[in-house]
């Protein structure tokens, strides 16, 4: 298993709205668990699968059968953590950085001068495990998900149903700044409740 670092940017109203995410301690939750309300494991499991991740993915807007687009109840959570794109032609590698594509999402694509930006870790497995929900799915990796994606270099990470509270370290707020033409960090609340990934150890035999 590996622990890995992630982003999440939120294009949120206010920093109250932003703020409650971690005072609640509710942790980042599911869009379908926010749509429905109660789940129940048996729901859990069979949302689950291969084909509703390559929906959260690749068809993020596609109507499922009720006729609303699929990310709307998506049991997946897409996070940031970065990729390295090669480009053959130039000789060269471009790295994608995480937190600028979480900004690009935070501010809804361009669209507000503010984006909050959840930084957490998850588990992954090294290879896809969809119907395991501990651990999140390595979706930019192409060795384990070779079918052709137009969104691969978002570098994007998917957890599955809720980032458990005491897995995000902070919440940063970021503010555009019109005269320098930048993103600026304007401010971090930490998350007392953090549990840093040190904690885990690797599996041990029962006794």
């Amino acid at each position: 298993m590996i622990v890995q670092w992630c982003v999440k940017g939120l294009a949120l109203g206010d920093d109250a709205a932003a703020r409650r995410i971690l005072d609640e301690q509710n942790g980042l939750v599911s869009r379908w668990w926010l749509d429905a309300g109660t789940i129940t494991p048996q729901g859990r499991r069979s949302r689950l699968t291969p084909e509703n991740l390559n929906l959260h993915v690749n068809h993020f807007d596609l109507p499922d059968p009720t006729g609303r687009a699929f990310g709307e109840t998506s049991p997946f959570i897409s996070l940031s953590c970065g990729s390295v794109e090669r480009d053959a032609a130039a000789r060269t590698n471009v790295v994608r950085r995480a937190r600028r594509t979480a900004l690009w999402f935070g501010t809804g694509f361009g669209r507000q001068d503010t984006a909050y930006l959840f930084v957490c870790w998850v588990v992954l497995a090294p290879r896809s495990a969809v119907g395991i929900e501990g651990v999140a799915e390595e979706v930019r990796d192409l060795t384990a998900y070779r079918r052709f994606s137009a969104y691969q270099t978002e570098g994007e990470v998917t957890a599955k149903v809720i980032v458990a509270d005491n897995q995000i370290r902070c919440c940063e707020k970021w503010t555009w700044n019109r005269r320098g033409r930048r993103l600026d960090r304007e401010w971090v609340q930490p998350n007392p409740r953090f549990s840093p990934p040190e904690t885990l150890t690797n599996v041990r035999e029962l006794i």
